[in-house]
């Protein structure tokens, strides 16, 4: 079982990474902390912020779509066509790779 002080202590440094200019190992490294359970972390950190995150999609346009298509969000450059019945975890992947590269 992990404590709450363990979690917290692992966010804190998933967050601090993130602030830093380091990469994974060099975090790793300068921090003296094992190189796969920190890469644990992060992936838990990632799966956590994609159940809680929202992008904010400005609709210029709306248009009518074909049931048997779905919709379609256009992000960016990127336009993402979604049919009627989707795997929700690959979408939520696919923007959460697109917000990394927007940001």
């Amino acid at each position: 079982m992990i404590t709450i002080e363990k979690r917290a202590s692992w966010l804190k440094h998933v967050e601090n990474w993130k602030k830093s200019e380091l990469s994974i190992s060099g975090y790793c490294r300068e921090n003296g902390i094992n190189k796969s359970t920190f890469r644990y972390w992060i992936d838990r950190d990632k799966k956590k912020q994609a159940g809680q995150k929202f992008i904010k999609l400005k609709v210029d346009k709306f248009k009518s779509v074909n049931e048997n298509i779905g919709f379609s969000i256009k992000y960016g450059k990127y336009e993402i066509r979604i049919p009627t019945v989707f795997d929700k975890a690959g979408l939520t992947m696919i923007l959460d790779i697109l917000e990394a590269r927007v940001s």
